[in-house]
């Protein structure tokens, strides 16, 4: 089998969007423009000769664009449990069977891991029924690949319940007839949602697969730290291109959205915590480890400027490390604007 072109086609690229874990403002929406400025700079590396290394994969849609191009390794890392739960699934799971994926949903009574009833700690945002269908794929009984694609076709499943612009709702009710008549919030998507369990997770199932089988990279190593903690204990022999974009200072955001999606994943209600160091200090603590870890020679894909610093404060560090090969400059929203670049480490 040929390597396909790179980058890669729209259709490739569209697949994996659809497997890759949600993620509003994520660097992910700048996809085509990151990987045909990567083909540009490493013209002169064969992409089957290129390692790629993801400090913190978050959707996981660059490690999956890289793996499917024919990467010569694949490096996966974040924090974050729902993006461990995602790459899994995505780089180690077995593909889903749409129909059997369904059938687990319906399985009142199919054996499960011991686990808390996720209704007990999650009532204020998902219903009964939503989060039973959670613990029926989440904790399903099966061989360890389908296990993990299971616990992200279950994830998929939450996540679809969160509002696009206000997250995950408190429900104040979860009475169907009282929440349509709600006249201070509009609740027809989730309810709408509720009533298709089947149709979801088969849509779902099917674009998890799809992304799968997309894949064709499979030396794949899929940490969970600090990138501060990991950077220096990579192998980062041979042409490499590492992804040093820092996680937010805190637990996801610090907001009420991850609070949910990471209760139901350690199966307890997670308090919320924040962190002890300045957005900046936090920032420049994990990038400058990170780089300094880069053996001279290696590409390094950097994003920043639209967070704790200016987007002139974080190519001043970048530089400090590396020479730019190629700048882009994102305006996400007016009077906010951020920076992100190839560079090669000195």
């Amino acid at each position: 089998m040929t390597a396909p072109d790179f980058p890669l086609a729209a259709d490739t690229l569209a697949t994996l969007r659809r497997a890759m874990l949600p993620m509003d403002g994520s660097i992910a929406d700048h996809a085509e423009p990151i990987l045909a400025a990567v083909a540009a700079a490493t013209q002169a590396v064969p992409l089957a000769d290129l390692a790629y290394v993801d400090l913190t994969a978050g959707s996981c849609l660059l490690p999956m664009a890289f793996a499917a191009a024919g990467a010569r390794r694949v490096v996966v890392n974040d924090t974050a449990s729902r993006t461990q739960v995602a790459a899994q699934a995505l780089f180690g799971g077995a593909p889903a069977d749409a129909e059997t994926m369904v059938r687990r949903a319906a399985a009142a009574t199919a054996p499960r891991r011991q686990h808390v009833a996720s209704f007990r700690f999650i009532a204020d945002h998902l219903t009964r029924d939503v989060a039973e269908i959670f613990d029926r794929l989440y904790f399903a009984l099966a061989p360890a690949a389908e296990a993990m694609t299971a616990r992200y076709v279950a994830l998929r499943w939450v996540l679809g319940f969160a509002d696009d612009e206000d997250g995950f709702r408190i429900l104040m009710t979860h009475d169907p007839a009282q929440l349509r008549a709600d006249d201070e919030e509009d609740w027809r998507g989730f309810l709408d949602r509720a009533r298709r369990p089947s149709e979801i997770i088969a849509a779902v199932s099917r674009d998890i697969a799809a992304g799968q089988g997309a894949l064709r990279t499979r030396d794949v190593a899929i940490l969970h730290g600090d990138m501060r903690d990991v950077a220096g204990a990579i192998d980062y022999s041979g042409p490499t291109l590492v992804a040093v974009n820092p996680p937010t200072n805190g637990v996801d955001e610090y907001v009420i959205d991850d609070q949910v999606v990471h209760s139901l994943i350690a199966n307890r209600l997670v308090p919320l915590t924040k962190c002890g160091e300045s957005a900046a200090a936090f920032w420049r603590s994990r990038v400058e480890i990170a780089l300094d870890a880069l053996p001279r020679g290696t590409f390094f894909l950097v994003w920043g400027g639209d967070g704790a610093l200016s987007s002139e404060d974080c190519r001043a560090t970048w530089t400090r490390f590396g020479d730019p090969v190629h700048l882009a400059t994102v305006v996400p929203s007016p009077g906010r604007h951020a920076l992100w670049g190839i560079f090669r480490r000195r």
